[in-house]
């Protein structure tokens, strides 16, 4: 028994070491070769403040006199490792609020609890405090958007590129009125690169 242990314990040692200490990203020293929080805060701020800078926006405002309100839809993960986007619209929302330049709607999960809630207050609340039914605020655009990867390996090493694209869309017209990409020097830490060792 303790001969299988040390075993596992050998294989376990041997795969943790795949990939070397040594990573890099954006030209500097990294703990992991993976697409993480850091990274999608970086990304998110970047493409928010290109889409509050993006002319449609102004227009929207200067038409109907108000900040334009955006939800956010599907974000595809395409990149084979099972990367959860929900971190990414989770950065993007975040950096929409801390702008302080778009309005931004509630997830259609809190969005359904909510309206719950509100057709409950209906049946029990007084009604001079009751909320009303059908009187919501709705979105005038929609982000969407993917994460794919790029994988290139040289002898002992690894490059990993992960790329992201936001969409925006107008959802009275389903126009798309925006795509957006990181700039070259954010897109440069999304560069990870990783020495690979033989078992």
């Amino acid at each position: 028994m303790k001969k299988i242990i040390t075993t596992f314990f050998v294989a376990l040692f041997a795969v943790s070491t795949i990939f070397a200490a040594g990573v890099k990203r954006g030209g500097n020293a990294d703990l992991s070769i993976y697409l993480n929080s850091s990274d999608t805060d970086m990304v998110s701020k970047d493409l928010v403040s290109q889409i509050v800078a993006s002319p449609r926006i102004s227009k929207f405002e200067d038409k109907n006199g108000r900040p334009a309100v955006v939800t956010i839809g599907k974000i595809k993960d395409e990149t084979g490792e099972f990367f959860d986007t929900q971190i990414l619209a989770n950065s993007l929302k975040t950096a929409i609020l801390n702008e302080g330049t778009l309005e931004f709607m509630a997830n259609k999960d809190i969005r359904d609890a909510m309206r719950n809630e509100v057709a409950s207050q209906a049946d029990h609340a007084r009604e001079d405090v009751a909320k009303e039914m059908d009187a919501e605020d709705a979105a005038d655009y929609m982000l969407t958007g993917s994460v794919k990867l790029m994988v290139q390996t040289s002898r002992k090493k690894q490059e990993r590129t992960y790329v992201v694209n936001i969409e925006l869309t107008d959802l009275q017209t389903h126009r798309t009125v925006g795509m957006f990409e990181p700039r070259e020097d954010v897109k440069n830490y999304l560069k990870k690169e990783g020495k690979i060792k033989s078992r």
